[in-house]
């Protein structure tokens, strides 16, 4: 009995998490990050403010949260869908997915993130990175990726240069598809990893 109230429990808090970022989200594609204000996310979830401080920290955490569902979104669904193929191939799906979820939270949101005072992109150890160098090692042992840089080091690069399109897409308003760009540029760029 005891054991399923603390799981009523969690559920619920976990739902109150998820209504509190859901709408945050929305508030912040309408009126922008600088405007956002906990007390009108709190307001339009119909939650106290006591509550938001229970998930969140402060409206940054949001952001931050954005990245944490990356993550869990690589881990639940990518990493089990990048099967076939060669590993140049499993490369570059990795970065359509990668450009599908930017395309997914949006370009509002996304034009927040991309700030040089966002230090998320670069912590190590983030899931998201570590199932690319997974593949990336993989290709190394079976002799299609090049071995004159680690797998640290080509992940890197190649995050630098997807970020970098990103921001583009941003800058661009979205006007184009992130998705058809991501894949044709890194299908030009990754080449140059491919073991002779």
């Amino acid at each position: 009995m005891k054991m399923q109230k603390l799981t009523s429990r969690k559920l619920q808090a976990e739902a109150t998490k998820n209504k509190l970022y859901q709408v945050a989200i929305e508030l912040l594609e309408k009126e922008g990050f600088e405007k956002l204000k906990v007390e009108d996310v709190c307001k339009a979830a119909g939650v106290s403010i006591g509550s938001f401080y229970n998930y969140f920290s402060s409206k940054y955490d949001i952001l931050s949260e954005i990245f944490i569902r990356a993550d869990q979104y690589f881990e639940e669904e990518v990493k089990d869908s990048i099967k076939e193929g060669s590993t140049l191939d499993k490369i570059l799906e990795y970065f359509d997915y990668y450009a599908k979820y930017n395309q997914n939270v949006g370009i509002d949101i996304m034009k927040q993130l991309y700030t040089s005072n966002n230090k998320i992109f670069t912590q190590k150890g983030r899931y998201m990175q570590e199932l690319l160098k997974q593949i990336i090692s993989d290709g190394q042992e079976t002799g299609e990726i090049s071995t004159t840089s680690s797998p640290e080091e080509i992940c890197e690069f190649l995050f630098i240069a997807a970020r970098g399109v990103a921001y583009d897409w941003c800058i661009h308003d979205g006007e184009y598809n992130i998705e058809e760009y991501m894949h044709q540029y890194m299908m030009k760029l990754i080449v140059i990893f491919k073991k002779n």
